[in-house]
């Protein structure tokens, strides 16, 4: 169902610099991209999801990295991804990658990339008219554009962290221009619940909920699509017992995860 009718889907093995080798499976939309995983990923540090956002005209992250210094303060560690080049067999820069401050023991992670020009001619993506590395074209380039499916793009997503983590992952996307709101927390005597503020950050195209709890398993909890069209009855599909997948006859998806604990 997935591959035939809901996304472009790809099978991905990565090799990266924190979680070493894993696998995971890539569901593409227009501009945005799901990555799904078997439970924690390896490596040293335990690790169970996070947030990625691309940058699409050069020298962005660097600008990022200015503003998460200055601003508040969080910074981040920084490094210029480098890949063998397919057509040469020399190391070539890839992509920028700006890993948000959210403390050792997270288990979240933040990225603020950026593929570099030789990446996207690497791969023949399609630029913007101004030069601009977009995220469409790459998308297009890495899982093929014949039959669309029915996943537009994500619109939302909501994740449960350590409220002091939330307020940090909330302070840095301000400083890059995104609007926050805090709601105060609610106690419900329920562990899983909220015992930290809950954050709505509104940014282009997106809104990102943070539901801050000192002790439930930080982690995803939905995911909100927008569709290429209404389905004609409400459909249903459960993934094992962790995963929800609604598709709604207003046009949109809700995707429900239980983060791994």
């Amino acid at each position: 169902m997935l591959r035939e009718q809901f996304a472009r889907v790809k099978p991905k093995k990565v090799t990266s610099s924190i979680a070493g080798q894993y696998s995971a499976l890539g569901l593409a939309g227009e501009n945005t991209l799901l990555e799904l995983f078997d439970g924690a990923l390896p490596g040293p540090r335990r690790l169970t999801g996070g947030l990625v956002f691309s940058f699409e005209h050069p020298g962005s992250v660097q600008r990022a990295r200015e503003l998460l210094d200055t601003g508040p303060g969080i910074g981040g560690h920084y490094e210029l991804v480098q890949r063998t080049s397919p057509d040469t067999g020399e190391f070539r820069p890839w992509y920028h990658m700006l890993r948000t401050d959210l403390g050792e023991d997270s288990p979240l992670l933040m990225f603020l990339n950026e593929v570099t020009p030789e990446y996207y001619d690497s791969v023949s993506a399609r630029r913007g008219p101004d030069g601009e590395l977009l995220r469409s074209g790459y998308l297009d380039a890495a899982f093929g554009t014949g039959g669309r499916r029915w996943l537009r793009d994500i619109t939302a997503v909501t994740l449960r962290v350590r409220p002091q983590r939330a307020a940090r992952m909330a302070a840095a996307l301000t400083a890059l221009g995104y609007r926050a709101t805090t709601t105060p927390p609610e106690h419900t005597g329920d562990p899983a619940a909220g015992t930290g503020p809950t954050y709505r950050i509104t940014g282009p195209g997106v809104d990102i909920g943070l539901v801050g709890s000192a002790t439930a398993p930080e982690g995803v909890l939905d995911i909100t699509t927008a569709l290429h069209e209404a389905p004609q009855q409400h459909q249903d599909f459960v993934f094992g017992g962790t995963s929800r997948l609604v598709l709604r006859q207003n046009g949109t998806a809700h995707w429900t995860f239980t983060p791994p604990a």
